[in-house]
Parts: structure tokens; C-alpha cells; sequence
């Protein structure tokens, strides 16, 4: 049990110590209750290590959805898209699921490349009107004193199509974040739907009530 243990705790490494030993800790009393004394044992009841592992990383990670958003750091769409990862490779590591997991890890796959390349459509034309807006300001300085007042137009039309990019980045933020937190929250929804409890997890809230 020692050896499984030990390797499990090894594959724990994003979780926070304080997160780490609470998982080692619950599934370590959960097997020397059990009679788990054998490598073999531990994996018959829990799956391989590498399994159990994803599987709490995954649960891990889907608790910082569920946490009120004054908790939630800046970086949340960064740890979004590690719970999407995380949530995959549960899915895809689950024995009984597995089938179904490719084809459900396959639609979040989809709808990454569909918001990807919505992101992407956005961006370019970000991009393609901020050059515009360059060529207007350089083109009014160019001209500014060989045709006063026609430099002056594509100077002003310039500026303010510049500005009014700048004015629009907080809106296109806003759109990627939405798009990445919906992903999140339909690939927690089919983890939910798809990823069982272990045996450890359904006697522990037995326990608790």
C-alpha cells in the first residue's frame, strides 16, 4: 500500500501541500481501513495511481468554479483552460467510460477549435483595423504639409479608429474569457455526468451523514 500511496502523492505535484496531504491523507486511512495491503489491492479498489491522480486533480480543479468569484484569482481563463486539460485526461482515464469519454473528449476538443478559431477571427481583425487606423496616421503625417487639411482628415480618422480599438479591448477580453469559461463549465458538466465516484468518495460522504 506504501508503493501505491507514494506513487500517487508523486503525480500531486500541482495541488498545494495543504491540498496534497488532505488527498493522501483521505485515501491512505480509506485504505488501511479497507485492508488495502497490496499494490495490487489498492488498484483493484482505486485504479492505477496515474488514475486516481487525474481524477483529483480534476475534482481539484473543478472546485475553484464552484468558489465565489471574489475568491477566483486574476488569472482565472489560465486556470480555466488547466481545468479543461485536467478534465480530459479524467475522462479519458476512467476504464468504464472510455469509449464514451473519446467521443465527449472529442466534442470539447471541437468546441476549443470552433472558440479558437472565433479567437482568432477576432484577433485578425483587431489587428487588421488597428493597421488601418496606422496607415491613416501615417498617411496624414505624410501629407499634413503638402495638403494641409486632407493630412488633417487621415490624422483624425487615424486617431480615432486607434482609439476606438483601445476603447474595444476590454470587450474582446470580456468575449475570449466567456468563451473559455463556457468550455469550462460544459466540460465540468460532463465530468459530472460521466466520471463516477470512487468507492473511497461514496463511503466517505456515507460517513458524513
Amino acid at each position: 500500500m506504501n508503493d501505491y500511496i507514494e506513487e500517487f502523492q508523486a503525480l500531486l505535484g500541482q495541488l498545494s501541500p495543504e491540498e496534497r496531504d488532505e488527498a493522501v491523507d483521505f485515501y491512505r486511512e480509506y485504505l488501511q481501513d479497507g485492508g488495502y495491503a497490496s499494490y495490487d489491492d489498492c488498484i483493484r479498489e482505486l485504479g492505477t495511481p496515474h488514475q486516481l491522480a487525474r481524477k483529483v486533480l480534476a475534482d481539484y480543479s473543478i472546485r475553484t468554479l464552484d468558489a465565489p468569484m471574489s475568491q477566483q484569482s486574476r488569472q482565472q481563463p489560465k486556470n480555466d483552460v488547466k481545468t479543461i486539460w485536467l478534465i480530459i485526461l479524467a475522462l479519458l482515464s476512467t476504464p468504464v467510460t472510455i469509449p464514451l469519454a473519446l467521443a465527449l473528449a472529442g466534442v470539447i476538443f471541437a468546441g476549443i477549435a470552433v472558440s479558437g478559431s472565433l479567437i482568432i477571427a477576432v484577433l485578425a481583425i483587431f489587428f487588421a483595423v488597428v493597421v488601418v487606423g496606422i496607415t491613416g496616421f501615417v498617411v496624414g503625417l505624410g501629407t499634413l504639409f503638402s495638403s494641409f487639411w486632407t493630412g488633417i482628415f487621415y490624422l483624425g480618422m487615424g486617431l480615432m479608429v486607434i482609439g476606438v480599438m483601445i476603447m474595444l479591448v476590454p470587450v474582446f477580453k470580456a468575449v475570449v474569457n466567456g468563451l473559455i469559461r463556457g468550455i469550462t463549465l460544459f466540460s465540468k458538466w460532463i465530468y459530472n455526468k460521466i466520471v463516477p465516484k470512487n468507492r473511497a468518495e461514496r463511503k466517505g460522504k456515507g460517513d458524513q451523514k
